[in-house]
């Protein structure tokens, strides 16, 4: 702890210290006036001689006067803090304005309306004075006449930043366009409001959404190196690039679980927190990454079926050109002769032959 923080750790305390005693000091008045007043009852009660008159009169005097000077101090006191409510009730007025002119200008500001040094320095100015709530009034109203002039530019802009918004929240928008007859200070205020819910939500969940913008960026690598690795040609003219695709792959397969885990504990924490699910475009965030993992399964599973199925087909078109080949080739090996005159003559010759034999026998 520095020195700074001592001083104030002991300027802080003295102040609890002296606002304690006056605390205390007003209780003490307050008991004094009460045990003032019996004692005033009991004296005007007492039946006392002549020769005690005199003194139980210089007592009561006296009495009167403690009783007086103790109301005096009460009342005073009264009125001290009565002064202090109304004026601690006149600071928050001119908060409350320089709050309010902060919320308009930045709507205004946002279409080029206003000019935020101008803003600044008048709502920065730590003045509590009747000219300077004066200066806060004019400005006020100036505000609230811009933005019920412009309130078609303001909600067209109030939308598109509610979209821009849902997207980072990765919410689907709950906003549509409104027709221009439908834009009114109200519809200004409820989108403005829904705006503000919209960056609470993300700035006090950003390290969430920051982490699963990692994780959608690792796994959309992931699918496009996929692809990659489907080409027909990725062995030709690649040099050493297939090698950094492979090695990047197995950085991604380890990292993903990583952050994957890391998600699963702060979006446990968020749950425990604020007892509602932490939802991505409607659907918890958990069971969303699940069903990534279980559809590239599926469709790996569906593409190694694919290739299976591939290899078998390949592998009966080669049998089945390699049985033709083999049918071929056995007729050509094994063909018909041709029968031409000749070959019909020598074979009608060889038919007679045996009979011309038997003939000379004889």
């Amino acid at each position: 702890m520095g020195k700074t923080d001592e001083d104030k750790m002991n300027v802080d305390t003295l102040c609890e210290m002296w606002t304690q005693k006056q605390r205390n000091f007003e209780m003490d008045i307050r008991c004094l006036l009460d045990k003032s007043k019996r004692l005033s009852q009991q004296l005007s009660k007492a039946a006392v001689d002549e020769s005690k008159s005199k003194t139980l009169s210089q007592q009561q005097y006296k009495l009167d006067e403690l009783m007086i000077h103790l109301t005096e101090e009460l009342q005073r006191r009264h009125d001290e803090a009565s002064a202090k409510k109304r004026l601690q009730e006149w600071h928050k007025t001119l908060d409350k304005m320089r709050v309010k002119i902060r919320v308009i200008s930045q709507t205004l500001e946002k279409v080029g309306l206003t000019d935020k040094k101008t803003i600044d320095k008048l709502c920065e100015t730590e003045d509590y004075t009747q000219h300077h709530y004066e200066l806060l009034s004019l400005e006020l109203q100036r505000c609230e006449t811009l933005r019920h002039e412009n309130l078609n530019a303001l909600v067209d802009h109030l939308w598109a930043e509610i979209n821009q918004w849902s997207e980072m929240t990765l919410q689907y928008p709950t906003v549509h366009k409104y027709r221009k007859e439908c834009c009114t200070e109200d519809l200004l205020e409820v989108l403005e409001k829904k705006l503000a819910d919209l960056q609470r939500y993300y700035n006090s969940n950003i390290a969430i959404f920051e982490l699963y913008a990692k994780r959608v960026k690792l796994w959309t690598r992931m699918e496009a190196l996929e692809e990659k690795a489907k080409e027909p040609n990725r062995y030709r003219n690649r040099g050493g690039q297939l090698l950094g695709e492979e090695r990047e792959r197995n950085h991604i397969s380890i990292k993903l679980p990583l952050i994957e885990e890391q998600l699963n504990q702060m979006v446990q924490d968020y749950v425990e927190r604020v007892n509602q699910p932490f939802l991505v475009y409607g659907e918890e965030i958990m069971t969303r990454i699940a069903s990534d993992w279980e559809e590239y399964r599926a469709t790996k599973d569906l593409q190694a079926e694919i290739r299976k199925n591939a290899t078998f087909d390949n592998w009966c078109a080669s049998q089945i050109k390699a049985s033709r080949s083999s049918l071929i080739s056995l007729r050509k090996t094994s063909s018909v002769p041709q029968f031409n005159q000749t070959t019909v003559m020598t074979l009608n010759s060889a038919r007679q032959m045996p009979g011309q034999k038997k003939k000379q026998a004889k």
